[in-house]
């Protein structure tokens, strides 16, 4: 079934396996043209950029069967800074053993700063024979992490008709002493393959120094309904769950969206908290490989017991939501399939005045071509982005990020704020390339609120070629502390699928 192919499409990182077949439907593993260095301040003046320091980059990833002359594909990485030790990062990826079904998450943790990571192991699993899938990581106010995650069944790899057993449940495990040590692992949504699939699962812990529900950890997860139903292929709402015990217990999970029926999809959550506990849910609501695309955006005030309908934060975009950028495969736009996977799924922050920002990925000069397959070959993709002052209410017009001028490829921008305010991004960049395909990540931030960017700063040492590989992950990631930025990505110039970070001073 075409979900089944979009699976073994997801494992199929190495670039050996670049010939797999592309299909369209639900993935497991799943205007204004404005440039914002345009804008000026309300006198008139150009805001003065903030400095920022960017340090050698370093290898955050472990590889595991040099001595058996194999290496492992590490993708997505989530991370977090510990809230009670500025020094203390952990960060959590796919660590793939060279196995087919070996999918697990891993995780990786710093007590210096960043400046260098010890392995601490990996993320139990429901059953042995499952596998880990999108990785997501937040800080608790009293030192420890919480790892989200997919543990999804076997069998959704080994067979073609999407049997009731193909499913999987959100884990969340609990990280203590640094992030060195599993403490313990719960269910947060247990899959059914009859009537759930759960999928896309980030989370956020409420760290607000003000909040009446710091503590509480929410969940959100993309929910496909009906995953035998052929004509239900991209079927699915945006749910969440909350614990407010430390991850022991969850409640009943409670929908966020509306249905989405295929060709239209939803997708992509993702949970930020404002400091005084207002819970925001961002995700991408798109037509299946034409497009357009809308980001919308859900709250609530009462500690997720309650949400308000969904409400537009910029409509009519360009993007089919989920697409293919070029990689080195010469038959990319020709060939259905070719290309690694990239989406426009959103990002968001809340700064300690307020302000809700958030980022995504469109096309506002850039194009794609329609084939059938649900991720057509696009170009000249953009990250965007948005500003509310009144807590969601209304919203700025979509401007531009990227200072390059060009007509290469953005894309997988993360954001995160400073306790000063400040707004940081990173996000995968081709503009050192004129053929459009090796990437590098770029840093930007702002000190006006989200009014303009500073100029964009290279964080990597050294570029990525994707090669023919058709998967680097669905996401890079920043987060943010008082004086300084721990960023992560998907890192190939050892041309492999490596997790690489930078420590940011500011």
């Amino acid at each position: 079934m075409v979900a089944i192919a979009l699976l073994v499409m997801l494992l199929a990182i190495i670039p050996q396996m670049h010939q797999a077949k592309a299909t369209g439907g639900l993935r497991v593993d799943p205007d204004a043209l404005n440039r914002l260095d345009e804008l000026q301040q309300a006198d008139g003046t150009t805001p003065t950029a903030a400095m920022a320091t960017v340090s050698g980059n370093v290898q955050i990833s472990v590889e595991h069967f040099l001595d058996q002359g194999k290496i492992v594909s590490h993708t997505e990485p989530s991370n977090a800074i510990s809230a009670t030790n500025p020094e203390n990062v952990v960060v959590g990826y796919h660590d793939r053993f060279p196995t087919f079904n070996n999918f697990v998450c891993a995780i990786s943790f710093s007590i210096d700063g960043g400046a260098s990571y010890s392995f601490a192991g990996f993320t139990p699993l429901s059953r042995s024979s499952d596998f880990c899938s999108d990785s997501a990581v937040a800080a608790h106010p009293d030192g420890s992490f919480y790892f989200a995650y997919l543990s999804v069944r076997n069998s959704c790899a080994t067979s073609n008709n999407l049997p009731e057993s193909c499913t999987g449940d959100v884990l969340v495990a609990r990280l203590v002493d640094s992030g060195s040590r599993v403490d313990f692992a719960s269910v947060a949504v247990l899959g059914d393959g009859k009537v759930n699939f759960p999928d896309k699962e980030y989370l956020v812990v409420d760290n607000g120094p003000t909040s009446p529900f710091k503590g509480t950890i929410y969940v959100t997860w993309t929910d496909f309904l009906n995953p035998n139903n052929p004509s239900a292929l991209d079927d699915g709402q945006i749910k969440l769950v909350k614990s407010s015990d430390g991850g022991h217990t969850w409640s009943r999970a409670k929908t966020l969206s509306p249905d989405a029926l295929f060709p239209r999809a939803i997708s992509g959550s993702n949970p930020v908290v404002g400091p005084d506990g207002t819970l925001y849910v961002f995700y991408a609501d798109f037509t299946s490989d034409t497009g357009p695309l809308t980001i919308r955006l859900v709250k609530s005030t009462d500690g997720g017991s309650t949400f308000t309908n969904p409400k537009d934060v910029a409509s009519a975009l360009p993007s089919p939501g989920r697409f293919r950028l070029k990689n080195a495969d010469p038959n990319f736009g020709t060939i259905p399939g070719r290309g690694f996977r990239s989406n426009s799924f959103p990002s968001g922050a809340v700064s300690p005045d307020g302000t809700v920002s958030v980022v995504w990925v469109d096309f506002p000069q850039g194009s794609c071509k329609p084939d059938g397959t649900g991720r057509p070959p696009c170009t000249n993709s953009d990250v965007r982005y948005s500003r509310s002052t009144n807590k969601g209410k209304t919203w700025s017009s979509p401007v531009n990020v990227p200072d390059d001028g060009k007509s290469t490829d953005q894309f997988f921008p993360w954001i995160a704020a400073q306790p000063n305010g400040q707004l940081n991004l990173i996000f995968g960049d081709k503009r050192l390339d004129s053929n459009n395909i090796r990437y590098d990540v770029f840093y930007t931030a702002s000190i006006t609120g989200g009014t303009s960017f500073e100029a964009n700063i290279k964080v990597t040492t050294a570029s990525s070629n994707p090669g023919f590989s058709t998967f680097i992950g669905d996401y890079f990631n920043i987060a943010a502390t008082a004086g300084s930025l721990q960023a992560s990505w998907d890192d190939r110039r050892l041309g492999n699928n490596d997790i690489f970070g930078a420590s940011i001073l500011t």
